[in-house]
């Protein structure tokens, strides 16, 4: 920070944010006095937000990229565990609370998977705050939707199970089970985040997971998501084992939004294995200039 107050790109700013009734852990990069700032929401429900750190390459003087740990995750706190605890309002509050914390008006959203859902909801409850949503793997507007999906990730665990990728009969609390269940979405079930790169490899809360999905069973945002008019950018790997048709929909069911709908081969639902599909795209439809 120079003396002036101003955040640069090399620059990462931590911090303890008041939530919905928790605490939550959240990272800024660049600089959010621009007014051009994105927050990522990651998947889930139940993993930690550092495999999105990578998402900070796009920080400058000119743009801030903000990250956190959702409820009951990473390093946040976590509400009594009750589903009730977990449903899409109390994500919502807790986003809000972050996007109060960067002082902003509005902001960028990006989604990936459970966060899409969450960053659609918001969405429809504060359309004025939203420059745009990019949802990457993004869960859809409907749990009629979402559920057709689980049949083929289960398929997909059985076909690398199969085949000896992943071990059998592993406890719910063991940590080569999270594994397991991570390489199931990718394209390449050998691939792994890249040590090498910013950020890590997700953990995982199975009792968030499970609270989470027992709150929303049955949502459906269909008429909601179909009101909202941003841009939005629907990022989706070919190989991603929920299946194309959840892309569909919910570029289906935005009808009134301005949407580019991007599918990249030899990807699955996490970008990580296209980086070189991914980063270009995202710099372009933020019109983030590189090389700051």
């Amino acid at each position: 920070m120079d003396e002036e107050g101003r955040w640069y790109i090399d620059e990462v700013r931590e911090s303890q944010v008041e939530g919905s009734g928790v605490t939550l852990h959240v990272r800024v990069a660049g600089n959010p006095e621009s007014g051009k700032v994105l927050i990522a929401i990651n998947g889930g429900p139940g993993l930690s937000s550092g495999y999105m750190l990578d998402l900070e390459q796009f920080a400058s003087p000119h743009f801030a990229v903000v990250t956190y740990d959702q409820r009951g995750t990473g390093r946040s706190t976590s509400p009594p565990l009750e589903a009730s605890y977990f449903s899409l309002g109390k994500y919502a509050e807790d986003l809000e609370a972050v996007r109060q914390k960067v002082d902003v008006e509005k902001v960028h959203l990006l989604g990936h998977s459970w966060g899409g859902l969450v960053a659609m909801y918001y969405a429809t409850l504060h359309p004025e705050r939203v420059r745009s949503l990019l949802l990457i793997g993004s869960a859809p507007p409907t749990w009629k939707g979402l559920a057709a999906s689980f049949p083929r990730i289960n398929a997909r665990m059985q076909q690398l199970e199969q085949a000896g990728i992943v071990p059998t009969g592993l406890a719910m609390d063991d940590p080569r089970r999270r594994e397991a269940e991570v390489r199931v979405f990718f394209s390449d079930p050998n691939f792994w985040f890249p040590a090498d790169a910013r950020g890590s490899a997700p953990e995982f809360n199975y009792l968030v997971n499970k609270l989470t999905w027992e709150a929303v069973q049955g949502y459906d945002l269909g008429v909601e998501v179909g009101r909202l008019d941003q841009r939005v950018l629907i990022w989706w790997g070919r190989d991603d084992p929920t299946g194309l048709l959840m892309a569909y929909e919910t570029r289906d069911t935005l009808i009134h939004a301005q949407v580019e709908f991007v599918v990249v081969e030899k990807c699955g639902h996490f970008w990580h294995e296209r980086p070189e599909a991914f980063y270009p795209c995202v710099r372009a439809f933020l019109d983030v200039p590189s090389g700051l």
